[in-house]
This record gives C-alpha cells, structure tokens and sequence, in this order.
C-alpha cells in the first residue's frame, strides 16, 4: 500500500518536520492517517517522566532500555512494550499493553501490565499516535504520545530517593520502523 509521511510542524515536537519524504510509513482508514501495520521501535535512551504525588509532587525522567510498538492492521489489538531505568536507582518498569479500545483512528486505549522488581498490577495507558515524520538526513519517525496513572497497590518504585505507590505517566517518543525503508523513487505527497 503506497502512502506519504505526514507533516505536520509542531514547535513542541523534538524533531519537528520541514520536508516531506517518500515512505509506506502510513496508511488511511476511514480518511484519516493511521501508522503502517508491523513493528515500530522505541529509540534506545528517550525520555517518559514519572511523577509521583503526595504532600510533594516528584517527578524524574527515566530513560527507555528498549520497546517496541507493533501496529496491526484493524490497530485494535496493537502491542506496546517498553522498559524504563529509574535514575539514580537501578531499578526498572516495564509495561506490557494491548490496544484494548480505539477511541479514534488516532487515540487508543491500551490495558496490560507494569512491571517493577517487586510485582507486576495492571495499568490502562493512552495512545495518540500524532503522525510520522521526516527531518532531512534522518530515518522517519513515528510521535507516539504516551499518559497513564499507575496504582501500585502492592508495590511501589524509588522516585526521586522515595518510594511511591502513585504514578503519572508522560512521554512523546519517536519510534522508527524495523522494516526496510523504501526506496528513493516511491512518490510522495502530504497531509
């Protein structure tokens, strides 16, 4: 299936589009632009913020080990998995979900699992996929915004030297395709 990366700039994206580029990276369903099904991969070292609040409000950005976001072709049913490192603590998350829900073409909800050292709880993340793009010399890239709270009723993860048992969640990733790219001559054309 052919398609065109979308661009859309966006002065709060880290890597903001300023040329289109040919790529299958992209499909439409119902009209609207959806990721290309197959698995898409969470760049090693990104940012997700933590923050865990009480009577202070904590927060710390962890950095990706490794995940990956496996695109289906009906979306429900999708997979993200990924793994954090807690800074300053050794510790690690992990989450485990499955798109359970498409609220649109562009915002699923996804029910799974966050794992920690001590335990494993279900968690309900929010997914909105914000487009792939493109920025000259770079492979592109799909914007995933990730944002969940976690209830950790049975165990809790060190933050900011304390351990919490309430998370929020916050991250806007850039995932790259595990496929082959296409090649130079595909044809191109924008959102």
């Amino acid at each position: 299936m052919s398609a065109s990366i979308i661009e859309r700039p966006n002065a709060e994206h880290q890597n903001p589009v300023r040329r289109t580029a040919p790529a299958d990276l992209i499909r439409t369903i119902d009209g609207v632009h959806a990721p290309a099904a197959g698995a898409w991969e969470i760049g090693r070292g990104q940012n997700i913020g933590l923050t865990a609040r009480g009577l202070r409000t904590r927060s710390v950005s962890t950095r990706v080990v490794h995940g990956t976001l496996v695109v289906t072709e009906e979306l429900l049913g999708s997979s993200l998995d990924f793994t954090v490192l807690v800074p300053d603590t050794g510790s690690y998350v992990g989450f485990s979900t499955r798109v359970s829900r498409l609220l649109s073409v562009e915002c699923w909800q996804g029910a799974g699992t966050v794992t920690t050292a001590d335990g494993f709880c279900p968690v309900s993340l929010s997914l909105r996929y914000n487009g792939v793009f493109c920025q000259r010399g770079r492979q592109p890239s799909l914007w995933l915004t990730i944002q969940a709270t976690v209830v950790l009723p049975e165990m809790s993860v060190a933050v900011v030297g304390r351990r919490v048992r309430r998370l929020k969640i916050a991250a806007e990733l850039n995932l790259n395709s595990r496929g082959q790219l296409p090649s130079p001559g595909a044809s191109a054309s924008r959102y």
